[in-house]
């Protein structure tokens, strides 16, 4: 499997001066205009904190007996 990559790139003639491309080799996994290289830069590490947080807590939940308020709000939401 090739690595994914995350840049901020220019974005001559869009919406916005900067997009974020998220790209697996040369397929482009997803993308978005960002007004600065700053912010696009800012999200990517938070997508990725995030991603790491959630995977942490499906870990958690592997050992979890009880419902929390997360599970319950998920079973409601199927």
């Amino acid at each position: 499997m090739a690595f994914v990559t995350a840049d901020v790139v220019e974005n001559p003639g869009g919406e916005l001066p900067f997009k974020v491309v998220f790209k697996q080799g040369e397929t482009v996994l997803g993308e978005w205009p960002v007004e600065t290289q700053a912010e696009g830069e800012e999200q990517i590490v938070e997508i990725i904190r995030e991603a790491i947080a959630d995977d942490d807590d499906e870990e958690e939940g592997e050992h979890d007996d009880g419902d929390d308020e997360d599970d319950k709000r998920r079973k409601r939401d199927d």
